[in-house]
């Protein structure tokens, strides 16, 4: 990990966890940007990491080019999006990490500010974080001190390194990445409360040191504190954990302490406008303490928290052993609009070996650009000097690829965050199976769902030759073959009008191989003006050209095949 010199800028990734909340309607982002763009690049170095831990896929919008969008998928909380940025930062070599809250608001100079303290205490490597002071409505809620019965808010006048042990918010905190590293990253017990108390007494633990920042002060609302739209649900989550880092961490004193805080707040709650339901649970929580050991509730809480950890972060992909090698294959024309998005939806799902493969059949926009400014070694980019079609573009990709499962992807799309493993898991569930088909959700222009399901409207997805023939089921954007059909299926059939998605799986289900349908929407399939294929019903007489060129394309291979040298069947087998 590089600690920086005089000469060298300070070095920070900085995290916004999002959950239900677009980039753009987000007061942390939105200042954030001011903020840099007060900030002097000479200084400083600042990446930005949008983690969407909303479990329905949401598209993010125009976002700038330098910041990075990754969708989680699923609610794993804030302790799994806090560790994936802490991964960011040690492999680009950041000294800091500053984490943000998606309501938390940044005055203008406060990267500026932030970064000259940082550059001050950067050499010392004891001084694990810095902190600002956090305003709720005016009201300083931290940092605050440690004492023996529990915590006590910091003086206004407090400044600079403290021997005690400090909390704060980890919203707005700039953490020394290496400090995290020593404590093992955020605790997947305090997956989503309570996180910020684990870390600061972990960094304590360890010997770190605070910087109390005073001068610099960052305005959010703590739900704890407002009626607002705090849940009975959620406010059990925050007692549960609370109630957990007193019984972990706290002496026999602090521990009454805070029984006499729950006592407290039964009454500031009604004050508060908070429900009758959430006094309620602050009144079982206090009773649960009086009556149950604290290893009983230790236990009682462990048990949740894996229950939740196990819920939120389980995927199909757990149990996938030797899991192959995969290559996405996208043809492209003047998809600057979308593709970035489709691209960011793709890359974070693929692992280092895996590959995109896009050919761009001569776009005339910025579409090459923006492939070439995710500056990810994983995408092969072929450029066509004149345009060929959608048809040559997918099977040039398709020569080009060299994994053992081939995606094919459209440049205006978005995948699920789950599409990768799921389809893996099916593929080692059928290993006969040499084409699997997803369902797909329909989006508009905008990224407004339309239909939750594409097949659904087709009245079921339908694998056989003769059902293809009358009315085609396969959307090319959901599939997924394996490389061992790609003899069988190419060269795609010259002089005839054969769509590529059609051809491929016709062809798979001519010659006995077998499809697997997963009935589940695996990519959100964007439906605009600019669509090359599937925006409207196409006239009859190109709907039976289509029909004719499949059908005298089969029947072609089945004469070659009779009368040549090919086998009768595709390869089961890899």
């Amino acid at each position: 990990m590089r600690e920086s010199s005089a000469q060298n800028p300070v070095s920070i990734l900085a995290v916004i966890v999002l959950y239900r909340t677009h980039a753009a309607d987000s007061p942390a982002f939105n200042t954030l940007l001011a903020a840099k763009a007060n900030l002097d690049s000479a200084q400083t170095h600042l990446q930005i990491l949008l983690h969407d831990n909303t479990p329905e896929l949401l598209d993010p919008g125009p976002l700038p080019d330098d910041v990075r969008y990754e969708a989680a998928g699923r609610n794993a909380g804030l302790a799994s999006a806090y560790n994936r940025a802490l991964s960011i930062a040690q492999q680009d070599d950041c000294t800091w990490l500053l984490i943000l809250d998606q309501d938390t608001t940044l005055p203008p100079d406060f990267l500026s500010r932030i970064s000259q303290v940082a550059a001050k205490v950067e050499p010392d490597p004891g001084i694990a974080a810095i902190v600002p002071r956090m305003l709720d409505h005016g009201r300083p809620v931290a940092p605050v001190f440690m004492r023996f019965w529990g915590p006590s808010y910091a003086a206004a006048e407090c400044q600079g390194t403290s021997a005690r042990e400090v909390h704060a918010t980890n919203s707005a905190t700039l953490f020394r990445v290496s400090s995290l590293k020593q404590i093992g990253g955020f605790s997947p017990y305090f997956w989503l409360d309570y996180l910020d108390g684990y870390v600061f007494h972990q960094i304590f633990a360890h010997g770190g040191k605070i910087y109390i920042a005073r001068e610099i002060e960052v305005v959010h609302e703590l739900s704890l504190l407002h009626g607002g739209d705090l849940t009975p649900e959620r406010f059990h989550n925050i007692l549960r954990a609370e109630s957990a880092y007193w019984d972990l961490y706290g002496t026999p004193v602090q521990r009454l302490a805070f029984d006499a805080r729950l006592l407290l707040r039964t009454q500031r709650q009604k004050s508060r406008g908070h429900t009758a339901a959430i006094t309620q649970l602050t009144w079982n929580e206090l009773k649960r303490r009086v009556f149950h050991s604290k290893a009983h509730r230790i236990q009682e809480w462990k048990c949740e928290m894996e229950l939740q950890i196990s819920n939120s972060s389980a995927s199909v992909n757990d149990t996938l052993q030797d899991v192959p090698s995969i290559s996405v294959c996208m043809a492209a024309y003047n998809g600057e609009r979308y593709i970035k998005a489709q691209l960011q939806s793709i890359l974070p799902q693929l692992r280092a070996t895996d590959q995109v493969i896009i050919v761009d059949d001569a776009s005339s926009d910025r579409t090459r650009e923006i492939i070439a400014s995710l500056q990810d070694h994983r995408i092969r980019l072929i450029q066509n000097d004149k345009n060929q079609g959608v048809l040559r573009g997918f099977e040039e990709a398709i020569r080009a690829a060299s994994g053992d499962i081939l995606f094919l992807s459209d440049q205006d799309d978005l995948w699920a965050p789950d599409k990768v493993p799921w389809t893996l898991r099916i593929f080692q569930l059928h290993p006969n199976a040499n084409v699997v088909v997803s369902d797909a959700a329909l989006i508009s222009e905008q990224g407004v769902s339309i239909a939750p399901s594409y097949y659904a409207q087709l009245g079921g997805f339908r694998s056989g030759v003769l059902q293809n023939l009358i009315h085609c089921r396969y959307l090319g954007c959901t599939m997924a073959f394996r490389s061992r059909i790609r003899k069988e299926i190419l060269p795609f059939p010259a002089g005839h009008s054969v769509l590529h998605d059609l051809w491929i799986g016709a062809l798979n289900a001519f010659l006995g191989g077998e499809t697997i349908y997963i009935d589940r929407p695996l990519v959100h399939y964007r439906r605009h003006p600019r669509n090359v294929t599937g925006n409207q019903r196409l006239p009859l007489a190109r709907q039976l050209q289509i029909r004719w060129g499949l059908f005298a394309s089969l029947i072609t291979v089945w004469f070659r095949r009779q009368f040549g040298s090919g086998s009768n069947q595709l390869s089961s087998r890899r």
